[in-house]
């Protein structure tokens, strides 16, 4: 019996953590994350940002770049009946979208940092990143930049 309740309550636990927006969220971080990765390739491996420095410089550059990609993805895609922020332009709801994403980009040029001095493959590292940031991201985006109204609607 006590198994039986375990089961479905951890069953309807982890609908309600992957649902649809969830998924979506995933796929879309996923694509950027991609993005991150091949131009964080192309800023090392092909203009040649070697060393220290030059290599943390092509992790933040790597990462608003796949920020500005994955903003109008999540935002036409993921949270498509989120309201565009009325009365305000597509400009400021970017600029809101990217002061989210801001603890998690801090988060991930310490953890990127930490991690380069232990040697750490840079695209493994980079990972690392996107994956403890992530979290942080979603939550922040669907409480505070594609927020809908207490029904999960767009607000009229």
């Amino acid at each position: 019996m006590h198994k039986a309740i375990f089961y479905i309550n951890s069953r309807v636990m982890f609908q309600k953590i992957f649902n649809h927006r969830t998924k979506k969220f995933l796929i879309a971080g996923f694509v950027a994350a991609i993005v991150n990765l091949l131009t964080m390739s192309f800023l090392i491996e092909l203009l040649g940002f070697k060393g220290y420095y030059l290599r943390n410089l092509a992790n933040i550059i790597a990462m608003e770049i796949s920020i500005f990609f994955n903003f109008f993805l999540q935002r036409i895609w993921t949270w498509g009946d989120a309201p565009k922020k009325q009365g305000k332009s597509l400009v400021l709801q970017f600029i809101l979208f990217n002061s989210a994403a801001v603890t998690g980009v801090l988060i991930r040029i310490v953890l990127f940092a930490i991690l380069e001095m232990f040697k750490v493959f840079y695209l493994i590292n980079v990972t690392i990143g996107i994956a403890t940031a992530a979290t942080i991201d979603f939550i922040l985006y669907d409480k505070f930049v594609f927020r809908r109204n207490e029904y999960g609607t767009k607000d009229i």
